[in-house]
């Protein structure tokens, strides 16, 4: 295994390790807010319920404290990810990000079938021609069948 490949591995590693971190703090302040929501909801009016939900608002703007000092560090793998505009306004927007993925994939595929269905009409139309051309001028046949050998994808 090459010194590039080596690297490239630990820095795949490195990336995983990052992204499973971050995803735990995530879910752990998620996990907070929503038990400062149900405090809150539920708020009895005492002293100690009070200081219990100062207290637990603390902890979760440590926990975000934390989460940015982590993805600004600029030794983390997090600094080369890039999330695309449209996935943070269809979270923004409350909606499922696997959705966007999802329909994304449909997209490309869609996509794809069409230029493919473009090549191969474009293929049908070079094959006609060439076939025409060369029942009409038979002495360009090397020429025709030349471009054909060039025009053809190789599998």
């Amino acid at each position: 295994m090459s010194n590039e490949n080596i690297a490239l591995k630990q820095n795949l590693t490195a990336l995983q390790e990052d992204l499973t971190n971050t995803e735990q703090q995530v879910a752990s302040i998620v996990d907070s807010f929503i038990e400062l929501g149900v405090s809150v909801y539920d708020f009895p009016g005492t002293k100690e319920a009070a200081q219990g939900m100062v207290t637990n608002l603390k902890r979760n703007v440590d926990r975000l404290l934390k989460l940015n000092q982590i993805s600004n560090d600029p030794e983390s793998q997090l600094q080369n990810i890039n999330i695309p505009l449209e996935v943070v306004q269809y979270i923004e927007d409350g909606r499922n990000p696997d959705i966007y993925t999802r329909e994304f994939v449909e997209a490309i595929r869609r996509s794809n079938q069409y230029q493919r269905a473009k090549m191969h009409g474009l293929q049908q139309l070079r094959d006609s021609l060439a076939e025409k051309i060369i029942e009409e001028f038979p002495d360009l046949d090397p020429s025709v069948q030349d471009i054909i050998k060039r025009t053809t994808p190789s599998s």
